[in-house]
């Protein structure tokens, strides 16, 4: 269907006020990586960046019109502010015109606005022309002579003019008063989605699993699904994801006045960042400008590598419980044998004076092994965001040469049913060819009043509801440890 304006009145003003020609700051918070990754533009999208941008402009003595369409899909309107950096420019008004998205809403926008539509039957074509009442599945036109025409179908249609505010990209307005005429500077400032980061580490392990070295390193990966280029973007990285309040969808507003800038600029950059307190974050600022490109991930130097770092690789079986505490004794009959393969945690404590202690965004670690055959992957995870002094444990996968069998060898319920005592029985069995020590955790659910009667190995208790001990097998062999366990509970509580 073609679509023609027999006159228009729409300016674009990108010349006018183009972003290539300032410089654009973006403070980026972590969090929504994954979820803006596999988004596509939207308003609604995940993520939060806080743009700032400066400007120059020529304005006129008085009052000033300008706009600007190269804007994010994911803006958030109610942020949007203008602020002239000199006195004098006084920014009277501000509105956000939507995309125009299709013919339909150009359609709904000419309403009482006079339209010639064209309609081709029996091998000619008619032209209608008249003021446009309505638009839905088809035309009504009020005609010069006082007729309604309603046009089912149509082949084509004019506009006399454009409607006011038409835009085919998102578009904000300025109202400018100026007292002289002139370059005047501005600067921009908004919140948008569409953009988010997350930290990736690179852990090389060396020499033996209990008495291991680590070098670790760290990068950002940046993505940029806005629908809009931040080419040569100084850049901030924050590790943090503050909540946020944000409208169902961007609303036509209206402001005036002068305003403030919403973020505070970061005028210094160091070769490898230097992590810097941002409210109850931390903030990476980056060394040089960036490039984000729509539609693109990219990667930018993060934490230096740090080499001959203190870990600990050791296997694990069992779980705590995660604190659990039942509410009445559980007295039900054991299950019979459970098997689970070992686990393989890496520890480490983020202190300085073993080459870190730099506050860690969280992120995806990925840990390699190096011995003399070259470097073998043992496991990704995910490490949380970790302030200095604190300790790194991370789960890296199963070891499939370790496995573990539990099960209850005694069980006996008292015969006033006021006491419980069980016997619990783990046996590992190590297919490595080298010897191999498990840490054990046990969760005694039982009943919130224990004690251990009884056990092969020493033990440390955890917390309220479970203990650890570690067992040590040898290669090729099997080992077995065993533990008796009494739960006790007043007459007052009923299993």
């Amino acid at each position: 269907m073609r679509l023609t304006l027999l006159s228009t009145s729409i300016l674009l003003s990108v010349a006018a006020m183009n972003p290539a020609h300032s410089q654009t700051r973006i403070t980026l918070y972590s969090g929504d990586f994954d979820a803006v990754s596999q988004s596509y533009p939207g308003a609604q999208m995940p993520g939060l960046a806080l743009v700032e941008q400066a400007l120059v402009r020529e304005l006129a003595k008085g009052e000033n019109a300008v706009s600007l369409d190269l804007l994010p899909t994911a803006i958030d309107v109610g942020t949007v502010q203008l602020a002239p950096v000199n006195t004098g420019p006084r920014i009277a008004g501000q509105r956000y015109d939507f995309a125009l998205l299709d013919q339909n809403q150009l359609l709904n926008q000419s309403l009482g606005q006079r339209v010639t539509v064209e309609q081709a039957t029996g091998g000619e074509v008619r032209r209608f022309t008249g003021v446009l009442i309505s638009a839905g599945s088809g035309l009504t036109l009020k005609q010069d002579d006082g007729r309604v025409r309603v046009l089912a179908n149509y082949d084509s249609f004019e506009l006399e003019r454009a409607p006011e505010g038409l835009s085919a990209r998102p578009t904000l307005r300025w109202t400018i008063d100026s007292p002289r005429a002139g370059k005047e500077n501005f600067q921009l400032d908004y919140a948008t989605g569409g953009l988010a980061w997350q930290a990736e580490y690179l852990a090389r392990l060396d020499g033996p699993a209990q008495d291991c070295r680590m070098a670790l390193s760290g990068a950002a990966q940046i993505v940029n699904r806005s629908g809009l280029d931040f080419p040569a973007a100084a850049l901030t990285l924050v590790a943090g994801n503050p909540n946020q309040a944000r409208p169902a969808a961007p609303d036509r507003i209206q402001v005036s006045g002068t305003v403030m800038s919403m973020a505070k600029r970061a005028d210094a950059y160091e070769a490898a960042p230097q992590v810097q307190d941002s409210g109850e974050y931390h903030a990476y600022p980056l060394r040089s400008t960036v490039d984000l490109p729509n539609g693109s991930v990219q990667r930018a130097s993060l934490i230096d590598a740090a080499e001959g770092i203190d870990c600990l690789r050791r296997y694990e079986v069992g779980h705590a419980g995660g604190g659990y505490r039942p509410s009445y004794p559980q007295v039900h009959t054991p299950s019979g044998e459970q098997a689970e393969q070992a686990r393989t945690v890496l520890e480490f404590e983020n202190a300085a004076g073993l080459g870190l202690g730099m506050p860690l965004p969280a992120g995806r670690v990925r840990v390699f092994q190096t011995d003399a055959s070259g470097e073998s992957l043992l496991g990704e995870a995910r490490l949380a965001h970790t302030a200095s002094g604190q300790k790194v444990r991370l789960e890296l996968g199963e070891a499939f040469d370790l496995t573990a069998r539990r099960k209850a060898s005694d069980f006996r319920l008292a015969d006033d049913r006021l006491s419980l005592v069980e016997t619990i029985e783990v046996t590992l069995s190590n297919a490595k060819l080298q010897d191999a020590t498990v840490r054990v955790h046990e969760a005694l659910g039982r009943w919130q009043d224990w004690e251990i009667l009884d056990a092969s190995q020493p033990w440390e208790k955890v917390d309220a509801q479970s203990i650890v001990f570690d067992l040590k097998v040898a290669a090729s062999k099997s080992a077995t440890a065993r533990y008796t366990v009494r739960y006790r509970w007043p007459a007052a509580v009923k299993p």
